[in-house]
């Protein structure tokens, strides 16, 4: 899974780094050691361009609203999506053919029991890219706001995007990662990503399974080890001794 990760770049960086177009009209977070979930986040997405996919920066609420939800402050964990259900599952099943998502990250955070025992502590692991940023596979989706009657007008929409996860690597291709935690968020090619933000493709699961084939090679030169954010989490420190 993925319930907290870090962007180390401000919206002008990733957009270059990424190739994509900012919007004048967009609030874009800044860069943080500890993003978590309803949090704002920036994504990337498609625009069609008459015979190519142009790439955007967006940014939206961490945790999909579906475009049905009566509130646009929903209580359910959505900012995970199993990538062996979302293509059923009503939150997330009219995103995968038409609302994909690229979320940029510098690194992501699990935690690791020391032990079964509920008491038992558990340490921080950062994981992080052998270059600047992890590109995970993610959907979006937008949402009508009843209570602004010009659907032209500032606020009318609001976007909210999820990240995809899968099975960890299997032992022996990823050991670290495979004994870290049982779910992996889903990592994307560079060379994916215009394909799986093209809002003209409405094949969503044959581009996942693309992109789920590839993950595993390209999570394989990613790095972990412990550490602990302090000083109200504005500062990573390495740990010496973990708990786990």
């Amino acid at each position: 899974m993925c319930g907290r990760f870090s962007v180390g770049f401000e919206a002008d960086y990733l957009s270059r780094k990424l190739g994509a177009v900012l919007r004048g009209d967009t609030d874009y977070p800044s860069p943080t050691l500890q993003i978590n979930p309803t949090d704002p986040v920036v994504f990337l997405r498609g625009r069609a361009q008459d015979d190519s996919v142009g790439r955007e920066l967006a940014a939206g609420r961490w945790g999909l609203v579906p475009s049905f939800s009566k509130t646009f402050d929903s209580k359910v964990p959505t900012w995970n999506a199993r990538s062996e259900t979302a293509a059923r599952l009503p939150a997330f099943k009219a995103s995968l053919p038409k609302w994909r998502a690229v979320v940029p990250a510098s690194a992501y955070y699990e935690w690791k029991k020391s032990g079964p025992g509920r008491k038992d502590p558990k340490q921080r692991y950062i994981i992080e890219p052998q270059d600047e940023l992890i590109t995970f596979a993610g959907l979006f989706a937008p949402w009508r706001d009843p209570g602004i009657e010009d659907r032209s007008a500032p606020g009318a929409w609001r976007l909210s995007c999820t990240i995809l996860t899968m099975d960890s690597p299997p032992d022996g291709v990823h050991e670290r990662l495979h004994n870290l935690h049982d779910r992996l968020p889903v990592p994307i090619a560079a060379d994916m990503i215009d394909d799986w933000i093209d809002p003209r493709e409405s094949r969503g699961q044959e581009l996942l399974d693309a992109v789920l084939a590839d993950a595993y090679k390209v999570a394989s030169n990613w790095t972990l080890r412990p550490v602990e954010l302090v000083d109200d989490n504005t500062r990573l420190v390495d740990v010496a001794n973990p708990a786990a």
